[in-house]
């Protein structure tokens, strides 16, 4: 049987809406929006060893598209070569203290840009002089909500001689309304990458692009948070650099 209170509230609903447009007041709704940082969209794209057929550089192309404009840009490369790749289609600029780390024998690089107003599409190119040694990857990643003309904050690693599933960085204190950042790297046993080891993302945050899990770009949290991933092999080398994104004032 039904509660006669509930047969009832629509209709006093509408009676207090009538009353207030009655003594001249407009009912006023409320939409209420997200805040703070959002990733938009992450794109990973590898190269194979050496360098483009007739060329002495090797160049790798992500496309970040439907982009809205004024997102933060966050690019992350792995490679192994003497020589730092060099990144195109955007005003990158490298994060302060965000590398390059050196882990397995390679280098890792994280940059930040600005994807301009108006701006709906951003073709990332790194181009490596030489080429690299080993399989190398560009990630790019776009983040609404934040204070895009701030760069990331805070930038940390964990240590590059880890061996174990869970590689952990060193804790990040995020804002109200800033998100952490973080890419992820592992390899076997024998030092091989990315091998047959895969990632999943660590407690409190979100895998992006899961098509690839070797490199694992993942984001989320909030408050002091240690960036983490775990592998499907204990033995594993594993290492994750981390940074914070500010959130729009």
């Amino acid at each position: 049987m039904l509660d006669p209170f509930l047969i009832l509230t629509p209709v006093l609903v509408l009676a207090i809406v009538a009353l207030l447009g009655f003594v001249g007041c407009s009912p006023t709704f409320v939409v209420l929006k997200a805040v703070g940082v959002q990733h938009v969209q992450t794109t990973i794209s590898s190269h194979a060893p050496g360098t483009d057929t007739g060329e002495g550089t090797a160049t790798i192309s992500a496309d970040l598209l439907g982009l809205q404009g004024g997102e933060l840009l966050i690019a992350t490369v792995q490679w192994q070569s003497p020589q730092a790749p060099i990144l195109t289609g955007a005003n990158w600029m490298q994060v302060t203290g965000g590398g390059p780390f050196l882990w397995n024998n390679m280098s890792i690089l994280s940059y930040w840009a600005t994807n301009p107003q108006a701006s709906t599409s951003v073709s990332a190119e790194a181009i490596l002089n030489g080429g690299s040694n080993v399989t190398w990857n560009l990630c790019v990643s776009a983040y609404s909500g934040a204070a895009s003309a701030t760069a990331p904050y805070s930038p940390e690693a964990s240590d590059p001689a880890y061996t174990g599933p869970t590689p952990t960085a060193p804790a990040i204190s995020l804002g109200p309304g800033d998100m952490l950042y973080a890419v992820g790297f592992a390899a076997d046993p024998d030092g091989t990458f990315p091998g047959s080891t895969s990632l999943t993302a660590g407690p409190s945050l979100t895998a992006e692009f899961p098509a690839v899990k070797n490199p694992l770009v993942e984001d989320g949290g909030s408050g002091i948070i240690s960036a983490q991933v775990t592998s499907n092999n204990p033995s594993a080398e594993g290492f994750i650099v981390a940074m914070g994104m500010k959130g729009a004032a």
